[in-house]
């Protein structure tokens, strides 16, 4: 999935530290480093980043091995050891990959709030987030940071409405969410399929782009003619239920993604949850908590 990069600001115009580069591979960090126990650095608890691909982190580690860890991590001290500000992938790297027992580091103070920010816009600024981490990410600093759309457009040298548009794909069913996180669908494809009048029908429509390989213009036009004739097939079947019954669907609906149907009978009754695979069942029982056998 392509991601637009028109960075300004990175995250050395965020800290009070200069990072220092080798031009060549050398055993001894740079000065203004040092060298710490592996074992101490622990990641950050705001990493947007929720997978670590295990290909990239073996292409890092051989550049690494090669070239020597050219930037030192940021890192502030925490406890009796370190947590990482910036260079989880190179700790990773360095030490799941390489076995390295210990690692040249940078420690600067920063406060949890600074920590937070730091952390966020220094993965922001790198190519490899998925569409959805970088709109957690986004929401992290609007929630946490009390950042408006505009402020965090200005840190990480996007436009506004680039930030804008990331948040909307939250609003997304889970399974749709999902589907951009795997890179199955592009963010510019979940973005059209907000179009749709609701959870199901974009629930529908992301399934049918996946398994068709529907172009985002395509998904733009369903989404046109689904609301030029009124939403026709774009809406659950009409049902004489209560508006806290329909509620429970929706909120259930955008949890499980998938269509959800209540039926309520002074206060019992029973929930159906509708799969449409063996591993679309499988997923559900995860997000059910049920541990695997």
């Amino acid at each position: 999935m392509a991601k637009s990069r028109g960075l300004g600001r990175g995250l050395d115009a965020l800290m009070a530290v200069s990072k220092p580069k080798r031009s060549e591979a050398a055993d001894a960090a740079p000065a203004s480093a040092r060298e710490v126990d592996i074992g101490l650095v622990l990641p950050s608890p705001w990493q947007p980043r929720q997978a670590f691909d295990s290909g990239k982190l073996n292409e890092l580690a051989g550049s690494i091995r090669e070239n020597g860890m050219i930037q030192p991590l940021v890192v502030r001290t925490k406890g009796d050891g370190f947590e990482v500000i910036a260079g989880e992938r190179r700790l990773r790297a360095a030490r799941d990959v390489l076995g390295w027992k210990t690692v040249p580091v940078i420690v600067m103070d920063a406060e949890d709030a600074r920590m937070r920010e730091l952390a966020l816009v220094e993965n922001l600024q790198r190519a490899d987030l998925n569409a959805m981490e970088i709109a957690e990410a986004y929401r992290a600093l609007a929630e946490s940071e009390g950042m408006t759309h505009e402020n965090i457009a200005r840190r990480v040298g996007v436009s506004r409405g680039q930030v804008t548009n990331m948040l909307r794909l939250l609003e997304l069913p889970e399974e749709v969410k999902r589907l951009v996180a795997e890179n199955s669908l592009s963010a510019g494809s979940a973005r059209a399929i907000l179009g749709m009048n609701s959870p199901l029908a974009q629930l529908r429509l992301a399934r049918r782009a996946v398994e068709e390989g529907l172009s985002t213009r395509k998904i733009e036009e369903l989404a046109a003619e689904r609301k030029s004739d009124g939403g026709r097939d774009a809406k659950p079947p009409i049902r004489a239920v209560p508006p806290h019954v329909a509620d429970l669907e929706d909120r259930l609906l955008r949890y499980f993604g998938t269509k959800v149907t209540v039926d309520d009978k002074n206060g019992k009754g029973r929930i159906v949850i509708e799969y449409y695979s063996v591993d679309d069942a499988d997923r559900l029982l995860k997000r059910m908590g049920l541990p695997e056998e």
